[in-house]
């Protein structure tokens, strides 16, 4: 019986370079004006705190991937920089960069 275990960050690393190289033109321009450094955030899951690594933000907006539902997401962060709004998506890095530049603070740049 296997048992699940986080993403390391070598993995999701590899997993961003996979998934960008299937984004369009426009989609890997806003990823290189927003990505950063990956860093783990503070997350909620069924009353218990984890961690997620966030690979893009823009303002308070963050863009992470959630390993247990294994897909990317976005949420608005806390001031404490903890992930305010868990979502359950199960995006591939296209499908959250699309979403993220629609996001509402978002829209003046498209």
């Amino acid at each position: 019986m296997d048992s699940w275990q986080p993403i390391s960050a070598e993995e999701l690393e590899a997993l961003v370079v996979s998934q960008l190289s299937e984004c369009s033109a426009e989609q890997k321009q806003f990823f290189e004006q927003c990505k950063v450094a990956p860093f783990l955030a503070k997350i909620e899951r069924l009353g218990a705190v984890e961690t997620v690594f966030v690979v893009a933000r823009t303002g308070n907006i963050a863009l992470y991937y959630e390993d247990v539902e294994e897909g990317f997401n976005i949420s608005e962060l806390r001031p404490d920089g903890s992930i305010a709004n868990p979502g359950w998506e199960q995006w591939e890095l296209c499908h959250a960069l699309w979403h993220l530049a629609r996001w509402p603070a978002n829209l003046k740049q498209w």
